[in-house]
């Protein structure tokens, strides 16, 4: 997943001016699925995401801006094998498989129309996800492991985003609507589905240096498809979650 809740909202820089900010995001997976239906998870299965983003923007003119985002993850994925589940480890017991590293990195441009307080501070975004991100992550057995649990998804694909703000005394209202568009298999055979991310966020601007606040978070996505188009039954087509933001910022120069 791309750290499209504070994508573009890191990404908005007065004219002239470089700023860097830095955001941190944290996602807890324990509930497996098949298609979209919950299954027993009777190997105990979980897995940690953490991201974080360092953006840096700056801004082009007094409409026009870039933002660099460069996130750095780490994914670690637990389970209790059962006997015979797994050659490597034929007895059973705990399995881990872990990779962390820089992501794909997103160079995105936005635009700010100069009418946009009549639209309800209208930003629209336009840019590329790189294939950077690592693909190769093994297990301690020599064995690469699944694709939605690497650094990386091994495809360029173009990202579009569209967010409309309002602030008052302190708070910052925004609604966004993010999309990827996927392109083509990476060099397994795998390819990642569409995603569509629509986002509320509530944020308070404690200090100048320091934000907090509250998402909700809606994700859709295709389905996933490996071995160059079978479609795969791992990764949940919606989900909705609650996640907590912090984004501290240093000063622009």
């Amino acid at each position: 997943m791309l750290p499209g809740g504070s994508l573009l909202q890191n990404s908005l820089v007065n004219k002239g001016q470089l700023q860097f900010s830095l955001n941190y995001e944290y996602e807890f997976l324990t509930d497996p699925l098949y298609g979209t239906r919950s299954i027993p998870n009777i190997n105990r299965e979980r897995t940690n995401n953490t991201t974080t983003s360092v953006f840096a923007g700056y801004g082009v003119s007094d409409h026009l801006g870039l933002t660099l985002v460069i996130p750095f993850r780490s994914v670690t994925n637990e389970k209790l094998l059962l006997r015979g589940q797994n050659d490597n480890q034929y007895n059973g017991g705990k399995y881990v498989r872990q990779a962390s590293g820089t992501g794909d990195i997103v160079i995105l441009a936005n635009y700010t129309p100069p009418f946009s307080d009549k639209l309800l501070g209208l930003t629209v975004g336009a840019g590329v996800k790189l294939a950077n991100g690592s693909i190769d992550a093994k297990d301690k057995y020599g064995e690469r492991f699944s694709d939605n649990l690497q650094i990386g998804t091994g495809s360029v694909d173009p990202v579009f985003s569209l967010m409309l703000s309002h602030a008052r005394r302190g708070f910052a209202f925004s609604a966004l609507l993010f999309t990827r568009i996927s392109t083509r298999d990476n060099i397994y055979g795998y390819k990642y589905g569409n995603e569509l991310h629509s986002i509320l966020s509530v944020d308070y601007q404690g200090h100048e240096l320091i934000k907090g606040g509250l998402d909700l978070n809606h994700l859709h996505t295709t389905r996933d498809r490996y071995q160059y188009g079978k479609i795969t039954r791992e990764r949940v087509d919606n989900g909705l979650c609650w996640p907590p933001n912090w984004v501290s910022k240093w000063p622009t120069i």
